[in-house]
């Protein structure tokens, strides 16, 4: 559960993970030099995460044609959402338009009303 939470705010949980280890390895009496443990815990956590948000996730997101939304609907989505539920619905707006269009795409939506909703989806 928490790391969902620290995951859906993307840069919070980057935040949290940086920080946590921090008093251990300050505290550590056995490390004969905390403080580069520390700048290298550090490099490594940032690296990783310059890596994964800027490499990994841009290389998945450009691949997976299944998923594909214009990004008016996205900015609708945000905007309707955020009017009915506030911030809590603009964090939410995208998972939830992703979900319709997942159930979109099952087999148990006719054609008929599938076909049209998933133009209006895509652009």
């Amino acid at each position: 559960l928490a790391a969902f939470l620290l995951s859906f705010v993307p840069e919070v949980g980057a935040i949290v993970a940086l920080l946590l280890p921090a008093p251990v390895i300050l505290f550590d009496s056995r490390l004969e030099s905390p403080l580069f443990t520390l700048f290298v815990a550090t490099t490594a956590q940032l690296g990783l995460k310059f890596v994964f948000a800027n490499v990994v996730e841009v290389k998945l997101v450009e691949a997976d044609q299944l998923m594909k939304m214009h990004p008016v609907i996205i900015l609708l989505a945000v905007s309707f959402f955020g009017y009915i539920w506030g911030p809590t619905g603009m964090l939410l707006s995208v998972p939830l338009v992703a979900y319709l269009k997942a159930a979109l795409l099952s087999n148990d939506v006719p054609s008929c009303y599938r076909d049209p909703a998933l133009v209006v989806l895509e652009g």
